[in-house]
């Protein structure tokens, strides 16, 4: 495994958690919760779980373009709570947030709440304890906390996205401490998340995909899938989405579906291609919901077709995956911050994480 000299900056501090704690907060290097003291040797123990040397870059984190090398990660894994098991996962979830056509800038900067969610697949879910099912967004264990949570502290120590200074978001929000959670993969009645982006249904794969925030949906009413689907598509085109404001061609938004509302899509013979072009067809929210002061400017941007304004033009843009509790009549539309494409990352945890090429669905990206 990882073997090197590192060659971060060590400070002595009493052995005191509460004065760790005040160090980092007073450095600017936290979020506001405790902290696990980044020790040498918890460092190496992280590094231990990788084969890459300390100092190669994973990526440049935006804005400041830091290099996140394997050692300034480990740093921050450890600082976030991580067991050295979960390194890969967080190694690989640094170089898909890189990835230019997510496009950290913008979402580092905004005015706006987006930040990365994480969703991991593949057996590393299991190995790595990460919740896929009740409560799988908070409260849900070590592993959903501290993966996300150690991704933003890369993005804060590495990146320079210090609220306020470089951060310019309004609000911010609870998932810019941690967002991160596994796709339910054996509750789904179609092919995994990952296995439908082209990977092999053993790999472990991460997504990063971009959320503003969580917006529940609920129903208790629908029969039919279809009716189901009508809910859904009405509950996320509302018009002040950020998806409006930007290109409707570019960024794609998660839509995550509990067991139940799954399987009462798939019941009705609706696979996932079929469910994305009936929320691209009803997600067209008529022109006479915005004040007529902004129709104008909604034909000059090009938005108008006819009397609608599509929230997207291509179905590949609504990412479906199913995770949460069963028993329940709820999902979970993850709004985009609408200048991000999600990229997915694989992994490895035998063999430690070495880099993984990208995969994005067919047809969509920056080009179209």
């Amino acid at each position: 495994m990882a073997r090197g000299t590192l060659v971060s900056e060590l400070r002595t501090v009493p052995d005191d958690p509460a004065a760790v704690l005040d160090l980092v907060e007073n450095q600017g290097w936290g979020d506001g919760f405790p902290v696990i003291p980044p020790t040498a040797e918890r460092v190496q123990a992280m590094l231990e779980a990788t084969p890459l040397p300390p100092a190669h870059v994973v990526g440049v984190v935006e804005p400041r373009r830091g290099e996140a090398t394997v050692e300034k990660i480990a740093v921050n894994a450890v600082l976030a709570g991580c067991k050295p098991e979960y390194f890969p996962a967080v190694l690989a979830a640094v170089e898909a947030v890189c990835e230019p056509r997510f496009n950290l800038y913008a979402l580092n900067t905004t005015t706006c709440c987006a930040t990365p969610a994480l969703m991991v697949n593949g057996p590393a879910r299991q190995r790595l304890g990460l919740e896929c099912g009740y409560s799988c967004l908070g409260q849900s264990g070590r592993a959903n906390a501290t993966i996300g949570r150690a991704l933003r502290l890369v993005m804060r120590n590495v990146g320079g996205a210090i609220p306020g200074a470089v951060s310019k978001s309004v609000f911010g929000q609870p998932g810019r401490v941690s967002l991160c959670f596994g796709e339910w993969e054996e509750r789904s009645p179609w092919p995994p998340f990952h296995v439908r982006r082209g990977f092999a249904p053993a790999d472990s794969v991460v997504t990063a995909a971009c959320a503003t925030g969580t917006q529940d949906i609920a129903d208790i009413w629908a029969e039919t899938g279809e009716e189901l689907i009508w809910v859904l598509a009405h509950s996320i085109d509302w018009i002040g989405n950020n998806k409006v404001l930007v290109k409707q061609e570019q960024g794609d938004m998660l839509l995550l579906l509990c067991p139940d509302f799954a399987h009462k899509i798939a019941r009705d013979g609706i696979d996932v291609p079929r469910l994305q072009q009936m929320l691209l067809e009803w997600t067209r929210a008529p022109i006479e919901r915005w004040h007529r002061a902004h129709w104008p400017k909604l034909e000059q941007r090009g938005y108008v077709e006819g009397n609608v304004v599509p929230l997207a033009r291509h179905p590949e843009q609504f990412l479906i995956a199913v995770a949460g509790g069963e028993s329940g009549h709820h999902a979970l539309y993850f709004c985009t911050f609408g200048l991000t494409w999600s990229v997915s990352k694989p992994f490895a945890l035998d063999a430690g994480y070495t880099g993984g090429e990208a995969c994005e669905l067919p047809g969509t990206g920056p080009g179209r």
